[in-house]
């Protein structure tokens, strides 16, 4: 993946990741398996590691708010 692809797939990964808990057409654990894939390549930018780590944060707090008390 060059920086470039992984610029652009961690822009739209930030703008759709938050849309989610809206609604969403595709399935949570398609959309954690996007983010989770731009971890090998997030050293490619400077703030790469936060912006991801950001996202997969996003995706506990969906997945916490989600579940059925126990």
């Amino acid at each position: 993946m060059t920086l470039h692809e992984f610029a652009k797939d961690l822009t739209h990964l930030e703008y759709v990741v938050p849309l989610l808990e809206r609604g969403n057409p595709l399935s949570l654990p398609y959309w954690r398996q996007r983010v989770t894939a731009l971890q090998s390549q997030q050293a490619l930018l400077p703030d790469g590691t936060k912006r991801v780590a950001r996202l997969l944060k996003l995706f506990t707090e969906f997945e916490r708010r989600s579940a059925p008390d126990r």
